[in-house]
């Protein structure tokens, strides 16, 4: 079949394929340092509470992206956070989806509509985000494996309630991608473990917005770090320990507020 032709401008970037270098995101020996250009004006973050999920606009001069869409049902909330930040939607030039799960892609077609702008996610879970589906990740000790019993049985019950609006992704990331192209000092790497096909936006002045590779919300059972979901508990931590190795200073967390990246070195 021809593909689908992109409306979208996007420099560097191939679409609807992976895109990166081969070595996987921080775990690769081709991924360098956080080195901060204090040449360009530094970025303003806003969360966005979607739900019980963070998603985040960051701006640096005109440029901005969003990272993650929240949990379904969520839209008006923002936009209006949108309009008393007196930004239009056309603004957000990027949207990255750091894994596909409903609580962090739930309003992203409305989103996408509005800003008519590409969608990055990670590569191995785009049919995921093409079907609307959810897929439930493992417990990664007792309070999400009850976690997550309770929403399987809640997607048999009302299935419709953990489903979400399907979206087909412009841009699959593989790899390291950089945000130059979209106006933003950073990049985003692969940091499995939450999912195998996780990833996190580093910005160069060492702020990471990492999905639910972190969690900052009590009770989870492995302290305020470790999150109550992981298909690979070993991976996460792996991840945990590229991103201290990378320079990260500040983690934006998808779930709670954000904390010294010296806190995952004290629950690795």
């Amino acid at each position: 079949m021809p593909r689908r032709a992109c409306p979208f401008s996007i420099p560097s970037a191939r679409l609807r394929e992976p895109v990166g270098q081969v070595s996987r995101g921080p775990h690769g020996s081709g991924t360098s340092l956080i080195r901060p250009d204090w040449r360009r004006s530094m970025p303003r973050i806003l969360p966005v509470p979607l739900g019980a999920a963070n998603a985040y606009i960051v701006s640096e001069g005109s440029a901005s992206i969003l990272i993650d869409a929240g949990f379904p049902r969520q839209g008006k909330k923002f936009f209006t956070a949108l309009s008393k930040q007196g930004m239009d939607p056309s603004r957000i030039a990027l949207v990255v989806i750091t894994h596909v799960h409903y609580d962090h892609v739930g309003n992203l077609r409305e989103i996408r509509d509005a800003c008519r702008c590409p969608v990055a996610v990670p590569a191995g879970e785009a049919d995921w985000l093409r079907r609307g589906a959810v897929v439930f990740p493992a417990g990664a000790h007792p309070v999400g494996r009850a976690l997550i019993a309770a929403g399987r049985l809640l997607a048999r019950v009302l299935p419709g309630f953990v489903r979400f609006d399907p979206v087909e992704a412009d841009i699959l990331v593989d790899g390291e991608l950089s945000l130059d192209p979209f106006g933003m000092a950073g990049r985003i790497v692969m940091t499995p473990g939450h999912t195998a096909g996780s990833l996190s936006v580093l910005l160069d002045d060492g702020n990471a917005f990492v999905g639910d590779l972190a969690f900052n919300v009590l009770p989870c059972g492995g302290g305020p770090i470790m999150p109550p979901f992981a298909d690979d508990p070993a991976a996460l931590k792996q991840s945990w320990a590229a991103l201290r190795r990378l320079g990260v200073r500040t983690v934006w967390p998808g779930h709670g507020r954000p904390f010294s990246a010296r806190r995952l070195r004290s629950q690795a």
